[in-house]
């Protein structure tokens, strides 16, 4: 939704969003303004005080006083928000505001990047850039991992002593700053929330494939700026141009549903989907396995509840009148490992169910397209649990019919992204990539207008499109041949796939075209000839003394048909 607001525009809402960030965590250590209005005499404010009432942690009432909203605001309406966004808008909209993500680029806008040697394989001479991720590395492999651990600590330290204490809530959130701008130093572009943040995770479960309002990269018509990569102002022409450094591939800030399905099977990517649900469920309820009750959470007296770290060792369970003698520092972790292993578990299973439920059916789907349905499922019961108790501390003091309208809201919300997404397929994004390249072909080619039946090109669908092409190639393999090849460019040009991947990326392109191997190979061919750098790019190499060539790529042929095309790697 804001991929196309210019970056002179963004950096100054980023700006005022990273300073209004700022005021807020001073705040916490100093407010002034915020106790006042909570007084048991602001009759104004529905957060003020009630001296009347008595929340309860098990037999003792919390103390009736003033208190500063810094800590609500943040917990009970900030976060939620970011869901709601994230969710709605897509992680364009969150990736081009996040003030973390802005503040991890300081050291980048101040030049003070860690710097690497490598080898460039079309100069063939050594040069510095800025240091990135390997995607071979451990960290490129299992970053879901450590997000995943990251995600499950921080939510641990929110309920010992961050959630009710302004003070630690401050001091955590500026550790956080300080920990993406030494990812910022030591690695290029946006490694801070592809590799590091705890964040990350959710935004996966949330935006999956595609978010409501969010927009599809791979139906652009041209090849440019998408979504929320890196961008630049070129300050002598004034225009906007790419500054990514190939931190991550793919990428989800250059096109997310490719993202999406290229890492369904990513090490850590079932753990962050269904182990989420279990977290979510086992955060809100350990309130009530603590404190006895409901108000304890609702009310939002967790956020000004003090001396929380001389509680650490403290009965962390509180069961139908007893205290169990679990320490709470251990008794939070356990309530989340227990539930989100639960929810793990459920996970798989419902998976195999959904494979055997719809072979019943006479409708076998592939365990990839499986464990997409199970996902989707998942993120819609995960945004629908997370808004049933999270910024509930603020929404219950709204009066009873807005209350219910935002109720509504966020069901038809859920359930308009889950009719979306649900029946999405990874053929559907390749052949809606594929038909945007043939569109592109068709507009150079000379063919008899009248297949459009008074249409324009821009309107046919991804099948239409498909048809079109077949009846004007049907007569000439050479024409189906230069439909395919520039297809093919384009693709590599927009690196929907590369010279590795391209082979099964386009096997249902060359079947509709009516083409063999042979021919995805004599394409490539022609394009090695034509732009080599496009093939050259997806291959890297460290020696100058063996340098990266086109030509083996292209000359390989395959044993099997179904086998990807596999370049030489030096």
């Amino acid at each position: 939704m804001l991929d196309k607001v210019s970056e002179k525009n963004m950096h100054i809402v980023r700006w005022l969003l990273a300073i209004g960030w700022l005021v807020l965590i001073g705040l916490m250590f100093y407010d002034p303004i915020t106790p006042a209005l909570t007084h048991h005499e602001n009759l104004a404010n529905p957060f003020r005080i009630r001296l009347d009432s008595c929340i309860r942690i098990r037999e003792t009432c919390l103390p009736n006083q003033q208190y500063t909203m810094t800590v609500i605001m943040w917990w009970a309406m900030i976060v939620p928000a970011g869901i709601f966004i994230l969710l709605v808008f897509g992680h364009e909209f969150w990736r081009r505001i996040c003030p973390l993500s802005f503040i991890s680029q300081i050291p980048r806008a101040l030049g003070i990047q860690r710097q690497r040697k490598v080898y460039d394989p079309i100069t063939q001479e050594y040069r510095y850039e800025v240091a990135t991720v390997g995607e071979d590395s451990w960290l490129g492999r299992n970053h879901l991992y450590l997000q995943s651990g990251l995600f499950f600590l921080g939510l641990g330290l929110r309920i010992l002593f961050v959630n009710g204490d302004r003070y630690y809530l401050a001091s955590f959130l500026l550790f956080t700053m300080a920990c993406s701008i030494l990812v910022g130093f030591l690695y290029g572009g946006k490694s801070w929330c592809n590799y590091f943040c705890p964040m990350s995770p959710v935004q996966t479960v949330y935006t999956g494939p595609r978010s409501l309002l969010g927009s599809q990269a791979h139906k652009k018509s041209k090849p440019g700026i998408t979504q929320s990569m890196c961008r630049t102002v070129d300050a002598k022409t004034g225009q906007e141009q790419s500054a990514c450094v190939s931190c991550k591939a793919p990428c989800i800030d250059i096109d997310a549903e490719k993202t999406y399905w290229q890492e369904l099977h990513k090490p850590g990517r079932r753990l962050v989907q269904y182990g989420y649900l279990g977290m979510v469920i086992a955060f809100y309820w350990y309130y009530y396995l603590y404190s006895g009750n409901w108000d304890y959470y609702f009310t939002g007296a967790w956020t000004r509840e003090e001396g929380l770290v001389s509680r650490l060792f403290d009965p962390g369970f509180y069961i139908n009148g007893q205290s169990i003698p679990i320490p709470k520092a251990i008794a939070v972790f356990i309530t989340y490992a227990v539930f989100a292993g639960a929810t793990y578990l459920f996970g798989l299973i419902v998976e195999r169910l959904c494979r055997k439920y719809m072979r019943w059916g006479n409708r076998p789907i592939s365990a990839e397209q499986a464990q997409h349905v199970v996902f989707t499922l998942f993120s819609a019961v995960s945004f629908w649990t997370f808004f049933s108790y999270g910024a509930r501390p603020s929404l219950n003091r709204l009066p009873t019919y807005p209350l219910l309208a935002f109720n509504a809201l966020i069901v038809l919300v859920g359930a308009i992204w889950l009719y979306r997404t649900l029946g999405r397929t990874r053929s559907q994004y390749e052949r809606e990539c594929m038909a945007n390249s043939l569109r592109k072909q068709l507009k150079k080619m000379r063919f008899d207008q009248g297949f459009l039946q008074g249409r324009s090109i821009e309107d046919l669908s991804a099948d239409e499109m498909y048809m079109l092409v077949n009846g004007i190639t049907a007569s000439s393999g050479q024409f189906r041949l230069q439909a395919y090849t520039g297809a093919l460019q384009d693709l590599l040009e927009q690196k929907a796939c590369d010279a590795e991947t391209s082979f099964g990326f386009c096997s249902n392109l060359r079947q509709e075209l009516q083409l063999n191997d042979d021919d995805h190979f004599a394409a490539l061919q022609k394009i090695a000839e034509q732009q080599p750098e496009l093939l050259i790019s997806s291959v890297r190499t460290s020696s100058p003394s063996d340098p990266t060539t086109v030509r083996p790529i292209v000359r390989q042929r395959q044993s099997s048909t179904t086998a990807p095309l596999r370049s030489k790697k030096h």
